[in-house]
């Protein structure tokens, strides 16, 4: 009786793993599945094959220019006809090294491996309406290597069930630059832009050099492009629409690119 009883126990724990591996396919990758240089995907050979399924994953949350030290919330979208579906994401420099530091949140786990640091689900998704998302954090690296910065994220469309068979991956890259800064201490009447708010914080002026063709664009600390204006050589932007608070302001000329901080008081 004892026998027969530790027996079905065995068969009731064998049927309980079987059933969670299944609950939880696709299963969090292994590191160096993102497709950056040097690196497969999960669909390399004896991993998951077989799928057809279409799609796209992207992340946004992160504009095309950077600020150095800036933490970026990011959001990676899987949008595909599967079932379910997975990730895993890394960010990585000119001479593909870790860039940045990644930050996990609710549903996402972290692992560093070759000097690589990896966000992935910590759990898979079902996709509802055709698609899921994960978010996360990226903070830019205060001294970057180099001037532009990639993210290279691989996603697993998955059919549910339990095995590696009749899945396929969905890859993507996105390219960013670094905004070059003015040096701090730089007097104001030789910085070749001169950025400035007005008492009410109602306006930013800049004041070029010269009388050349150039472009203003101002962020809010997320990275959010709030105001793009052409310039001439003295400029009033209205930002009067704005809240009180820290912006970042880059100015990019033929020959040049500036960016500074102003903070518009409330």
């Amino acid at each position: 009786m004892k026998r027969n009883t530790i027996y079905t126990l065995l068969l009731l724990l064998t049927a309980w793993q079987i059933l969670s591996s299944s609950m939880r396919d696709p299963n969090n990758p292994p590191t160096g599945r993102t497709g950056a240089p040097g690196e497969t995907t999960c669909g390399a050979s004896g991993c998951h094959t077989g799928g057809n399924y279409s799609g796209e994953v992207t992340i946004s949350g992160v504009p095309d220019t950077i600020v150095a030290g800036q933490t970026y919330t990011i959001t990676l979208t899987h949008a595909s006809n599967a079932v379910r579906a997975g990730f895993e994401l890394t960010c990585l420099d000119a001479s593909n090294a870790k860039c940045g530091t990644l930050t996990n949140i609710s549903g996402t786990s972290l692992a560093t491996a070759g000097g690589r640091q990896y966000i992935r689900q910590s759990s898979p998704k079902n996709l509802s309406n055709g698609s899921t998302s994960w978010d996360f954090t990226w903070q830019a690296p205060a001294s970057p290597n180099g001037s532009n910065a990639t993210f290279y994220f691989a996603s697993l469309a998955a059919n549910g069930n339990g095995q590696r068979t009749g899945d396929n991956v969905l890859t993507n890259t996105k390219g960013v630059v670094f905004q070059a800064v003015v040096a701090t201490g730089t007097p104001a009447e030789k910085a070749p832009v001169r950025v400035y708010a007005d008492m009410a914080g109602k306006v930013i002026h800049i004041d070029l050099s010269a009388d050349e063709k150039a472009r203003a664009f101002v962020y809010d600390l997320k990275g959010n492009l709030m105001i793009r204006e052409n310039l001439s050589q003295y400029n009033e932007l209205d930002v009067s629409q704005l809240a009180a608070g820290l912006y970042v302001v880059q100015v990019e000329t033929s020959k040049t690119v500036s960016v500074q901080k102003v903070l518009l008081p409330g």
